[in-house]
């Protein structure tokens, strides 16, 4: 039982799985994390030139930076959270919003989705 000839039989992940698995779990947060900075530059831009700030770009831009904080350390939940408004904000520039919107929403949620199977494993050290 003990002599070791059924271990080649369990499958284990390579290193090179685990770096790319850590690789699409940043790429999903930093896809997280650029609307948030955006959001957040705009208020800041709309404060400094009219002296309010857009009902919506506050809140939007702590959805995002959670979202994309909670990815980071592989919450599903907020991985979903984040896919979700992302979903909504591709629907709101869907028609009247530049393709360069429209672009970047598609290509946040591919990321997104690439990484929504990973956090369901355990996690794999790569040394």
């Amino acid at each position: 039982m003990g002599s070791g000839r059924y271990a080649k039989l369990i499958p284990r992940p390579s290193p090179y799985d685990a770096v790319v698995d850590r690789l699409r779990i940043a790429l999903a947060s930093l896809a997280l994390l650029v609307p948030s900075v955006v959001f957040a530059f705009n208020a800041y831009i709309s404060y400094r030139e009219r002296g309010v700030v857009e009902p919506y770009d506050i809140p939007a831009a702590i959805a995002f930076l959670a979202a994309a904080v909670f990815t980071w350390r592989r919450s599903m939940r907020a991985l979903v959270g984040g896919a979700l408004v992302c979903a909504i904000y591709l629907a709101s520039v869907i028609g009247p919003g530049p393709a360069v919107f429209i672009a970047y929403w598609i290509i946040a949620l591919a990321l997104i989705v690439q990484a929504a199977p990973l956090l369901r494993r355990r996690v794999v050290s790569a040394t």
